[in-house]
């Protein structure tokens, strides 16, 4: 099994934590997104859409983050992704996060981090105040589900929890009033005691 994945991207992080979880010994390659490695045609061949996460089990290479996860759990009959009835509220958080949360969160990320990092100019402020008017919406929807529970689905961890908490990854740099939530930030704080995700983090910018 190979795992390609680059450590600064969130959806990496997904895979990088449920693997280190599962204990799944994958061999591990870095694709160093800055420097093009994600547009060679070596790449390309193994994921014509020129992202990572990718994991490749023989002959069959498993593209789309949230994706792998599951094939990752159900493979080891794990308790991340539940046999019964749970599994559609696992989906269901799933498709909701990279349907909705992930644009929330991911503007103001390449706005106020990618962009200047890049020299691609200054953030777009416009476009950043409508990106966290949608996440102050969406925050709300995942407060509500938190209040009173550990977690998104059930009394344990599952795929839905760590999808969704994935796209906090760069809170602090995006600016994301995440502080607004106190159910949302209690939930990030207890998922950070668990040695797999909070060893996941992607690298800090600015210290």
């Amino acid at each position: 099994m190979r795992y390609y994945y680059h450590p600064g991207s969130p959806n990496s992080r997904k895979v990088t934590a449920v693997l280190d979880l599962l204990e799944v010994d994958a061999e591990r390659h870095l694709v160093d997104l800055p420097r093009g490695d994600q547009l060679q045609p070596a790449f390309l061949a193994i994921n014509p859409n020129g992202k990572v996460p990718v994991l490749v089990d023989g002959d069959h290479a498993i593209w789309e983050s949230n994706a792998i996860l599951i094939y990752l759990a159900e493979s080891a009959g794990s308790e991340l992704w539940p046999a019964d009835a749970r599994r559609i509220d696992v989906l269901k958080w799933m498709f909701w996060e990279q349907g909705q949360l992930v644009h929330a969160t991911g503007i103001p990320f390449f706005q106020r981090v990618l962009k200047p990092m890049l020299g691609l100019g200054e953030a777009d402020e416009q476009r950043v105040e409508e990106a966290l008017g949608s996440f102050r919406r969406l925050a709300a929807v995942l407060d509500g589900q938190l209040e009173g529970s550990s977690f998104l689905v059930g009394d344990g961890l599952t795929l839905a929890d760590i999808a969704v908490a994935a796209d906090f990854s760069y809170a602090g740099p995006a600016g994301l009033p995440v502080a607004e939530f106190s159910h949302v930030t209690r939930w990030l704080g207890e998922l950070d005691l668990i040695p797999a995700w909070r060893d996941s983090a992607p690298p800090s910018f600015g210290g």
